[in-house]
């Protein structure tokens, strides 16, 4: 169809019609009563004083015809479909005529379409024409002309169609064609009417005579390629890795849009000063909910599962692995990173006669966790209770590190979140940066050959200040050098009868192992003895 527009002809200034470009800045409210700022690239009709509408897109409400109206003027025109589509957009204005003008109207329609309208006026509500119409039309658009060939066309379909043929057929749906002059036998020149605008190249006419010829006459034939095989870049190799790792650990991968609500940073607890709280806007956004590109997946992943936790999926394990936005100054496209966020929920095991019926907790997220850094062959990572994550349930998380690089953080999530996202129950979440990881992956393995000697073992159980952690343990029993120490582990933590105020037992299993012969009791006792006297130097440790 033809888009018209009905000016209220007694509020057009000065009785006449200009149709000029847009001043920047420019302000002018549309029939949808919401006042839109226009730049130089906006097409305008305006009256003798100033704009009555949008071209190609809306009337403005300065001319709208009401019930009062006694007299009308109509416009039927043809925009350039890129200018209008340019305005369209970017004002977030999407109508019928918009819709017709960007995808290229006929020219040819203008006055048939007008002359059509005022005739159904004047016969249907008795309206009077006025004598004569204003037609300007300063330069013509000329049709185009596209060359077809039988043997191109044949090539295509993989049919024997002679140039009369398609001759024929295009004739049949209003096409002009003609025989060029010196080319060979079997091309023709298409001259494209204004009301074809799809029209553009030669396989868009050997598709309109396939659609006359039959798409049953098509033989069926197998497509002729050839395969390659190539290696993925290392960060997707990286990316498939650790989704294969997860769902290979139980949990189920959760796609979520790339926006998420403005609010959605305050209903995590962030600072103002927070990067994360510096969005992308979108400028058309589906709805307000997604009116932003993600500075981070937790909100999302705690929307999903919200929406699984309200349909009694209480037994919940999923990730998300995507990419999330941040501004950057003085660049017009934000800094794309991407992260692994991990939610979980429930009973550890599935429900079941001979299951324990224990909830999942913190050390089951921190087992996940070391079995990533474990498959990504990543080591010399500290695990720290500091962190500024205000999401997190305050002594019931941790952030992990490499030196001084953060990774990313884990624990149980703090109740005012949960309530904000109606989780109604306590989660565990985990917030990685995976880039940090892949940086850092790779190690090299080595290979270390097994001692044909036994192991000898020594238990040590050490009274500590409560605020000591595992970590600081680790750390400090890791200064010290033992040449057949072969591992170290801690293997119970004891608070209550017999154990002073303000004091936790630890107690660490240290295994000794020789590569060349079997250790003797002195030899282990002297090393041990060592381990000991660390813990009783840097950390006040005293032996139970």
């Amino acid at each position: 169809g033809q888009p018209l527009h009905a000016f209220d002809f007694n509020l057009l200034r000065e009785g006449r019609i200009v149709v000029r470009r847009a001043q920047d800045g420019e302000q002018f409210t549309t029939l949808d009563d919401q006042e839109r700022i226009l730049m130089g690239s906006d097409l305008m009709i305006c009256d003798g004083v100033g704009p009555v509408a949008l071209a190609g897109v809306m009337g403005g409400q300065n001319s709208e015809v009401s019930p009062e109206t006694t007299d009308i003027l109509l416009e039927s025109a043809y925009f350039n479909p890129t200018a209008i589509r340019r305005t369209s957009k970017r004002l977030g204005l999407h109508t019928e005529s918009s819709h017709r003008f960007e995808r290229g109207a006929d020219v040819d329609m203008v006055p048939l379409a007008l002359d059509r309208a005022a005739t159904l006026i004047a016969e249907l509500a008795s309206g009077t024409l006025a004598h004569g119409v204003i037609d300007i039309y300063p330069e013509e658009l000329l049709r185009r002309t596209i060359t077809i060939t039988a043997s191109r066309t044949n090539q295509v379909l993989g049919l024997e169609v002679s140039a009369d043929d398609i001759r024929s057929k295009l004739n049949s749906i209003g096409l002009k064609c003609d025989l060029p002059a010196g080319q060979s036998d079997d091309a023709i020149n298409v001259e494209i009417p204004n009301f074809r605008p799809d029209l553009e190249r030669e396989i868009d006419l050997i598709e309109e005579v396939t659609r006359l010829i039959g798409y049953d006459q098509i033989p069926v034939t197998m497509p002729v390629s050839s395969l390659t095989c190539q290696q993925l870049p290392p960060h997707l190799s990286l990316a498939n890795q650790v989704r294969n790792q997860m769902v290979q650990m139980g949990y189920a991968e959760v796609i979520n849009y790339s926006f998420f609500g403005a609010d959605s940073p305050e209903k995590l607890g962030l600072d103002e000063a927070d990067p994360r709280c510096q969005q992308v806007q979108v400028l058309n956004p589906l709805t307000e909910e997604q009116g932003c590109m993600r500075t981070t997946l937790v909100p999302s992943l705690l929307e999903t599962a919200a929406r699984n936790l309200a349909y009694h999926s209480e037994d919940l394990a999923l990730f998300e692995l995507r990419p999330v936005f941040q501004p950057v100054d003085d660049d017009e496209l934000p800094c794309e990173s991407l992260r692994l966020a991990v939610f979980l929920c429930g009973q550890r095991e599935p429900l079941g006669w001979a299951q324990s019926s224990e909830s999942s907790d913190f050390f089951d997220m921190k087992g996940i966790v070391e079995q990533l850094l474990a498959d990504l062959r990543i080591t010399d990572v500290s695990w720290k209770a500091e962190h500024d994550e205000p999401f997190y349930h305050p002594g019931k998380s941790c952030a992990l590190y490499q030196g001084e690089r953060l990774l990313g953080t884990l624990g149980e999530l703090h109740p005012e979140v949960s309530r904000n996202f109606d989780l109604g129950r306590s989660a565990i979440l985990c917030d990685l940066d995976v880039e940090a990881l892949f940086d850092i992956s790779g190690g090299t393995i080595k290979f270390q050959p097994l001692s044909r000697y036994p192991d000898v073992q020594r238990d040590s159980a050490f009274l500590v200040d409560a605020d000591i952690s595992a970590q600081q343990v680790f750390a400090v029993l890791g200064q010290v050098r033992l040449k057949d120490l072969e591992s170290i582990e801690l293997f119970d933590v004891y608070y209550g009868e017999g154990v002073p105020d303000g004091k936790k037992s630890m107690a660490i299993r240290a295994c000794y192992r020789a590569m060349d012969r079997t250790l003797t009791d002195e030899l282990i006792q002297n090393l041990h003895g060592k381990l000991i006297k660390a813990m009783k130097k840097h950390l006040g440790a005293e032996l139970r």
